[in-house]
């Protein structure tokens, strides 16, 4: 959001306005991260923040309004966060892939689980839809790192996508080898 500037002057409410909305977002991730999307009420996230439950209305009307805004601002963290990660694979990409993985499902497990919750919200959610493919982008981006052909991207992302969540349950390890067999079969 810009801010209001006469001649000059930036407005400090607006710049604190946007501070305590951000802080409010991430609190709603947090409570995301502990209990779900179904944990999320007015009164965890201003728990979590340490402001009034009016302050949460405020900016936020309804739970549904937090929540889609979380959406929109965990999509943005994430692009942000991922931004230029393809370029930085170099000559072991399958190792680099690996330790992305990792870093999601093992330093930053709460928030990939919360980020997933709110994928799945989405899912359910025809007017938040396009807010969680663009979830896709910066990954897609990372995938043409590996390859030009556009389907071959999407379909690394996808696999990508699934074996994060095979890992986040459990299921699986993280294995390089997984990732070059992967990366092998895609090129």
């Amino acid at each position: 959001m810009p801010f209001v500037q006469v001649k000059g002057v930036v407005d400090g409410r607006r710049i604190r306005g946007e501070q305590r909305r951000n802080e409010l977002l991430r609190s709603t991730l947090t409570v995301i991260e502990r209990d779900g999307v179904a944990g999320v009420s007015h009164r965890a996230v201003a728990a979590v923040a340490d402001v009034s439950v009016a302050s949460i209305t405020y900016h936020f009307a309804t739970l549904d309004d937090l929540l889609v805004a979380a959406l929109r601002w965990a999509a943005d963290d994430l692009a942000a966060e991922l931004d230029g990660r393809g370029s930085e694979l170099g000559a072991q990409p399958a190792d680099e892939l690996a330790r992305l993985i990792e870093h999601s499902v093992v330093r930053r497990r709460g928030r990939t689980l919360a980020l997933y919750e709110l994928y799945l919200y989405a899912a359910r959610r025809s007017d938040l839809r396009e807010v969680a493919g663009a979830w896709l982008e910066p990954l897609t981006e990372i995938a043409r790192a590996f390859t030009a052909d556009p389907q071959k991207a999407r379909l690394l992302v996808a696999a990508l996508d699934g074996l994060l969540m095979q890992a986040l349950i459990g299921a699986r390890e993280v294995d390089r080898t997984d990732f070059a067999a992967l990366l092998e079969v895609l090129r």
